[in-house]
Parts: structure tokens; sequence; C-alpha cells
């Protein structure tokens, strides 16, 4: 995966320090910014925030709880549940991500929410529309929308976008607790610049429900996991090409690598070469 390296502008610091009779100033500057990786302090700032509540009060067609939390890079927000039908409630839910030293300065991701049977799918899908949630250093919302999925026809569309950053990645979990195609396109997702992830919600008084976690997370080259639309070369192997690199080694890709010398696999040797 890929890793940021920024530069941190250097900040000057002046004092100016009177002396009898002297009136020197004396310019001070502060240590430089680490110009090699990523500031640890920078990146553990950025919180991923989820909001997920009933249009009034509680209900157990959302959750049977409010949430409204925010998380670190890498973390996974609290998994909700969405099992609106015909009851009379549906649930709000919104995004915002606060980044307080610009850790993620560019990023722009995006939610589409529509019905898949016209905009709003009979009204079972509120406020629909494009939403870009807000990345900065006071945090924003964007939304909210609102699902109300019933028995009638349809369903609504949750489309996640990511622009502006190749080495940033929302990872979208999405169940059923019940296969019975309430929760289309189902399971574990990654979104990067390179590769939108749709998610259809159609509850209605079938028995079931869907859920929902998210996390957001920085990608960085080197950790031997290519990701989808991952272009480093450390980690995204391509046996063949003369060079040994990344998770190549001489058993998975002995054209690139030294071949295996028969009988020296005594101890530590992968199972095709017993």
């Amino acid at each position: 995966m890929f890793k940021n390296y920024i530069t941190h502008a250097a900040m000057l610091a002046t004092a100016a320090v009177l002396t009898t009779g002297c009136g020197t100033d004396i310019q001070e500057e502060s240590p430089e910014a680490d110009t090699l990786s990523t500031r640890s302090d920078a990146l553990e700032s950025v919180q991923f925030w989820h909001d997920f509540r009933a249009y009034s009060g509680v209900s157990p067609e959302c959750n049977g709880f409010n949430v409204s939390e925010g998380r670190g890079l890498g973390q996974w927000t609290s998994q909700v549940r969405l099992d609106t039908d015909s009851r009379p409630q549906g649930c709000w839910q919104k995004f915002g991500i606060h980044d307080p030293y610009g850790e993620l300065s560019g990023l722009a991701l995006t939610v589409s929410f529509y019905g898949n049977s016209g905009s709003t799918s009979n009204g079972q899908c509120d406020n629909p529309g494009t939403y870009a949630i807000p990345v900065g250093p006071v945090l924003s919302w964007a939304g909210p929308w609102g699902i109300d999925t019933t028995d009638a026809h349809g369903g609504c569309v949750q489309t996640f976008s990511i622009s502006g950053r190749s080495d940033v990645a929302l990872d979208v979990r999405f169940d059923a607790d019940r296969h019975n195609g309430q929760c289309q396109n189902a399971g574990m997702h990654t979104v990067t610049a390179f590769n939108p992830v749709s998610l259809t919600l159609e509850m209605d008084n079938r028995y079931g429900g869907c859920y929902q976690t998210f996390r957001l997370r920085k990608m960085t080259c080197g950790d031997n996991i290519c990701e989808a639309g991952e272009t480093c070369p450390a980690d995204c192997t391509q046996c063949g090409d003369g060079i040994c690199r990344g998770s190549e080694n001489r058993f998975n890709c002995p054209e690139d690598c030294s071949p295996v010398i028969p009988g020296e696999c005594a101890i530590f040797c992968p199972p095709e070469f017993p």
C-alpha cells in the first residue's frame, strides 16, 4: 500500500528580548518537522465520525440505540443494524472527518444516496443526493440522509467514492443477518480512488436486516499487501519481470529469485517444496 511523504513547513517563533540599553531582538527557529515520514501526532489525531439515529427517540428499526462516535485511522466504528420496514420510523445517517493537522489534505470522500426505483423509491429514501463528507480541523457533517425502506417497491442505494488521494481507503463491512436479498452486495468492501463501492438497502417486511460498520485508514507501501488499485511495486509483485521484490521469494517466484536447491528445505519449506 502507499506511504504518504509530506513536508511540514518549518515554523518560526520570534522572541523579542529587550535588555537595558541594548534593545536586542533574538529569533528562535523551532525544530524542523520530520520531512521523511508522516508525523505520528497528525495520524493519531484524525477521526472518522459516524452518526446513526432514529428519526425520533430510539427505535428497534435503527439499532435500538443511537450512535454518534469518532474512530481513529485504522479503527472500526461500532456496528449498526438497519431493519426499517412498515413500522412508522426511519434512520438518519451522516459522516464527518476531523483532521486537525491536515493529514488528509486533498481527500474528497463522497456518498451518493438515491432510490433504485426513482430518486426516493416511493418515499423510502429521504434527502437523496450526493454528499461530500467534510474533512477539516473542525468537525462538520455531511447529510443527514434518511433510510426509511418499507414493503414498497425498491430500496436505497449508497455509493461511496474517493478522489484526491490515492493513499486513503474506506473499508465498509455490509452484512445481512438473513440471506434474503434485503442487503445487496453484502460483504467486506474497500473504497479507494480506483474503486467506488455501491450498496443496496431494501429492508421490508421480510425477517432480518442489514449491518454496517466503517474503517478509514491510510495505506502504506511495503506491508506486502496489494490493495485493489494499488501500484506499489514492493507489494504488488510481478513474477517474471526479472526483479525479486515484495512478497516474491525463490519458492513462489523462482523466475525472479534464486531457484530452490533440491534438498535444502529440510525444516522451513513451503508445502509445494517437501
